[in-house]
C-alpha cells in the first residue's frame, strides 16, 4: 500500500506565527495533491497538545475530498507527559473533527510503553497501522525480538487487522550475518501466525462489530435458518439437559417423584424441538419418564416438531400444541416448565411477559427453568460502533439497541447489575409488574470516551447450573447470544477518578415493551428512546 506523507516540519499550531502560517498553506497544498493523485490516505505528523488549527484544516480536507483518508501519527508514549497523553491528544483532535469516519490513527511503538489498561483503549479506536522502528527490537542469541510490553501490544492489535510499518536500519550484527529488513518482516509475520482461532472465534468472526436488530420471536415467527444457527450451540443445550437432570434428582430426593414415575414437563416456546430433546436426555440420566407438552406458536416450526415426533419415536409421550403460551388453556398442570426466551439483555425478548402468562400451568411447588436471570450494563468505548450508528443519519438508529459481537471496543468499568426476574414469580413484596429502573454509578479509573453501554445477561437455569454472557463468567463456547449495545447520541469524555452516573428503565405498555437510558453525570445526556419512539419490542 502506498500512502502520502505530510512533511515533517509542518506545525499548524506553532508558537511561531510565521511558521504556523507557512505550515497551514503547505498542509493544504500537500493534501490537495494527495487527493489529486488518488492516494488512499495521507499520514499527518503528531499533533501538539492543543491543535485546533490542525483539526480545522483536516476537517476541511475531509469535507473537500470524498475518498481521501487522513491518518494521524501518534506515538504511544510522549516523554515528559502523563502515560495517556497520546490518547488524550488523539481524542481531542478527533473530537474537533466530529469523529469523522475517514480520520484514523497510526500508532508509533515507543521504547517506553504505557500500562496495559491504557493501551487497551486503542483497541476501541480506528487504528489503521502500527509503526515499529528496528530500534524497538532487542538483540538475542537467535536474532532480534520485541520486548514483552511491545510484543504483547502487537499481539493484542493483530486481530484488528492493522497494517504494520517497519522503519529504520537492521542491527549491525544482523547486517554482518547477511540479514536485512526482511528479517523483521519475517518476525512480524510469525507473530501474526501465532493467532489461531478456535471454533467459537471462527463462528463469531463475520459478526464482529456488525450491528444487528434484536430478534422479536414473540411478534415475529423466526425463520428456519435462525433456528438452525442457534441449535448448533454446543453449550446451551448441555446446560439445559443438566438443569433438567438436577431438578429431577432433587424431586426424587424430596419424594415428590420417584425413579420410573412419569413427570409432566412443558416446554413453552419449543421452537424446532432442541429443548424437548434436552429434557428427555436429562430425564433418561435421572431414570425418570416424561410426559411432555411442546407449546409453540410458530406454525412453520410446528411442522419440524411433528416430523421429529415421528422420526424420534416420541409417540404419545409428547403432545405438540400450536398456540401462544399466554392464551393457551392447558388440560393439566405440569411439574416442570422449561423455556428458552432469553435475549442478550436477559428480558429483551419478553421472557417475563411470556412466562407470567404461562405460570398458571405450573403445579404448586413446581419448578421453572430458568429460575432467574439478571441484566447487566457497562460503559463502553467503541469508535467503530458509534460511527456505524451515526452513519444512518437519523435519530431512530441512535435510540435503538443492537445485538453485536463487540470487537473494536473496551469497557471503561466493570458491568453492574440492572435488575433481575425470578420464576415462578414470588408473592409480594416482589414487584408484580415487569417495569424496572436501575440507577448505577461507575467508577472511572482511566480517561476514556463514552460511546454507549454494553448489555449482558446471567441466568440461573436450576441450582448451580447457569448460562452467562457476562464478561466475568462467560459460558465459554456458547454463541447463541452476543452482547447488546445501547448507543448515546453524543460521546462523553470521562476523566480518570470521576464517577459516571446513568439510569436505565424497562417500560411496559399495552402493546409493547421498551428501554430508555441516559447519563446523569458528570455530563448529562438526553433521555434516549422516550416513550419507545424509536425502539420497542412488540407484545
Amino acid at each position: 500500500m502506498v500512502v502520502g506523507k505530510i512533511s515533517a516540519w509542518i506545525d499548524c499550531d506553532a508558537a511561531d506565527l510565521a511558521l504556523a502560517e507557512r505550515s497551514r498553506e503547505a498542509l493544504m497544498k500537500e493534501v490537495r495533491y494527495a487527493a489529486h493523485s488518488t492516494l488512499p490516505a495521507v499520514l499527518v505528523p503528531p499533533p501538539q497538545k492543543k491543535a485546533p488549527n490542525l483539526a480545522r484544516l483536516l476537517m476541511a480536507a475531509l469535507l473537500q475530498s470524498m475518498y481521501l483518508n487522513i491518518w494521524v501519527r501518534i506515538p504511544l508514549w510522549i516523554e515528559g507527559e502523563e502515560e495517556d497523553e497520546s490518547w488524550v491528544r488523539w481524542n481531542s483532535l478527533r473530537t474537533l473533527c466530529t469523529n469523522h469516519s475517514r480520520l484514523g490513527v497510526i500508532l508509533e511503538m515507543t521504547h517506553k510503553m504505557p500500562r496495559p489498561s491504557i493501551l487497551a483503549r486503542w483497541a476501541a479506536e480506528p487504528v489503521r497501522g502500527i509503526i515499529i522502528d528496528t530500534e524497538r527490537f532487542v538483540l538475542e542469541s537467535s536474532g532480534c525480538a520485541l520486548p514483552k510490553a511491545q510484543y504483547d501490544f502487537l499481539m493484542r492489535m493483530h486481530p484488528h487487522k492493522v497494517q504494520i510499518v517497519l522503519k529504520g536500519q537492521p542491527h549491525p550484527k544482523l547486517i554482518a550475518a547477511g540479514s536485512d529488513l526482511r528479517y523483521y518482516k519475517t518476525y512480524v509475520s510469525q507473530t501474526r501466525n501465532q493467532i489461531v482461532l478456535d471454533d467459537q472465534q471462527q463462528y463469531e468472526a463475520p459478526y464482529q462489530d456488525y450491528l444487528q436488530a434484536p430478534l422479536q420471536p414473540l411478534m415475529d415467527n423466526l425463520e428456519s435458518q435462525t433456528y438452525e444457527v442457534f441449535e448448533k450451540d454446543p453449550v446451551k443445550y448441555e446446560r439445559y439437559e443438566e438443569a433438567v437432570y438436577q431438578c429431577l434428582l432433587d424431586m426424587i430426593k424430596a419424594g415428590t417423584t420417584e425413579e420410573g414415575k412419569t413427570v409432566t414437563l412443558m416446554v413453552v416456546g419449543a421452537g424446532r424441538g432442541p429443548l424437548v430433546r434436552s429434557s428427555f436426555a436429562g430425564a433418561k440420566r435421572a431414570g425418570v419418564s416424561l410426559r411432555v407438552f411442546a407449546v409453540e406458536k410458530n406454525p412453520n416450526a410446528i411442522v419440524t416438531l411433528k416430523t421429529l415426533q415421528r422420526q424420534l419415536g416420541w409417540g404419545d409421550s409428547v403432545t405438540i400444541v400450536e398456540h401462544d403460551m399466554r392464551t393457551w388453556e392447558a388440560p393439566e398442570k405440569c411439574d416442570i416448565m422449561v423455556s428458552e426466551l432469553l435475549g442478550s439483555f436477559a428480558d429483551n425478548e419478553l421472557s417475563p411477559e411470556c412466562l407470567d402468562g404461562a405460570q398458571r400451568f405450573l403445579k404448586e411447588g413446581g419448578v421453572m427453568i430458568p429460575q432467574s436471570y439478571k441484566a447487566f450494563a457497562a460503559p463502553l468505548q467503541s469508535h467503530k460502533l458509534h460511527t456505524d450508528v451515526l452513519a444512518y443519519g437519523d435519530l431512530t438508529h441512535i435510540e435503538t439497541a443492537y445485538v453485536v459481537k463487540i470487537h473494536a471496543g473496551t469497557l471503561l468499568a466493570p458491568a453492574q447489575e440492572c435488575w433481575e426476574f425470578v420464576h415462578p414469580k414470588p408473592a409480594a413484596p416482589y414487584p408484580q409488574g415487569n417495569e424496572r429502573v436501575a440507577e448505577m454509578t461507575f467508577n472511572i479509573t482511566e480517561n476514556g470516551l463514552l460511546h454507549g453501554f454494553a448489555g449482558y445477561f446471567d441466568s440461573i437455569l436450576y441450582g448451580d447450573v447457569n448460562i452467562s454472557i457476562h464478561p466475568r463468567d462467560y459460558s465459554r463456547g456458547m454463541f447463541s447470544w452476543f452482547p447488546i449495545y445501547f448507543p448515546i447520541k453524543t460521546p462523553i469524555m470521562l476523566r480518570a477518578g470521576t464517577q459516571l452516573d446513568c439510569t436505565f428503565w424497562r417500560v411496559v405498555g399495552k402493546t409493547k415493551v421498551w428501554y430508555e437510558w441516559c447519563v446523569a453525570g458528570p455530563q448529562p445526556s438526553p433521555i434516549h428512546n422516550p416513550t419507545g419512539r424509536s425502539y420497542w419490542v412488540g407484545l
